[in-house]
């Protein structure tokens, strides 16, 4: 166990980790022929099959009952407040896979000469009532119920009402600040706080204009969009 321990902390340090996945990433999402070349011969287009995806889920549940024999790791993993964070990565894994195995069978689809599998008839056409307020009431419901099922059985880690009176040390932002919060820690906060979200915004709301290609919009397709894929992970 502290041999497993001591690798993975080595794999995992900033210079070793980021060196693998930048030597990685082009051959698992290749952004040109000729690492697309590579993948095929190296067989890594296979991970986004359903054997691939059953070694994948297989490599994560080993890594969690490894870990769960070692007492700090069970103590992390078993916290309330970690449990969505593993099951953040099952999901996140999962996403992954299925897009990309979607993207694959498209690109098999029209090398054929056919349609992509999202394609529909312009004319049939899809009711947002009562079609789709259906169906979110009905996913509003069971995950309500779910939520509150899981917070009972797991303990959930509710805090004392605020109390303007007392300030938390550290002071938390909302979630959907946090990762700016967190940018503070690294950067000086003008440009963490100014320039990044400035560059981040603008950034986006130029994609569109900035991405011509129309091929590969409305459906999944990895060969029409190899660079945006590769950039994106």
């Amino acid at each position: 166990m502290h041999f497993i321990k001591s690798f993975i902390d080595f794999l995992s340090a900033p210079t070793i980790s980021f060196t693998l996945l930048t030597v990685a990433f082009p051959f698992i999402f290749p952004p040109t022929d000729w690492f697309d070349k590579k993948n095929r011969q190296l067989g890594l287009y296979k991970l986004w099959t359903n054997k691939g995806a059953l070694y994948i889920f297989i490599a994560i549940t080993l890594f969690f009952i490894v870990g769960y024999f070692d007492p700090h790791f069970k103590l992390t993993m078993t916290k309330p407040d970690n449990i969505p964070i593993i099951i953040m990565i099952y999901s996140m894994f999962f996403a992954i896979w299925h897009g990309m195995k979607k993207a694959y069978l498209n690109d098999e689809r029209l090398d054929r000469g056919e349609k992509p599998e999202e394609w529909a008839d312009p004319d049939d056409k899809v009711l947002v009532w009562p079609d789709l307020v259906y169906i979110e009431l009905i996913a509003l419901i069971i995950f309500m119920v779910l939520l509150i099922v899981w917070s009972i059985l797991i303990g959930a880690p509710l805090e004392e009402p605020a109390n303007p009176a007392a300030t938390p040390n550290p002071s938390k932002a909302p979630w959907y600040f946090l990762g700016l919060q967190e940018m503070l820690v690294y950067f000086d906060p003008w440009i963490a706080g100014i320039i990044f979200p400035i560059f981040i915004i603008v950034g986006m709301m130029a994609i569109p204009y900035m991405d011509i290609n129309k091929k590969g919009d409305g459906y999944y397709s990895f060969k029409e969009r190899r660079v945006g894929y590769f950039i994106f992970m």
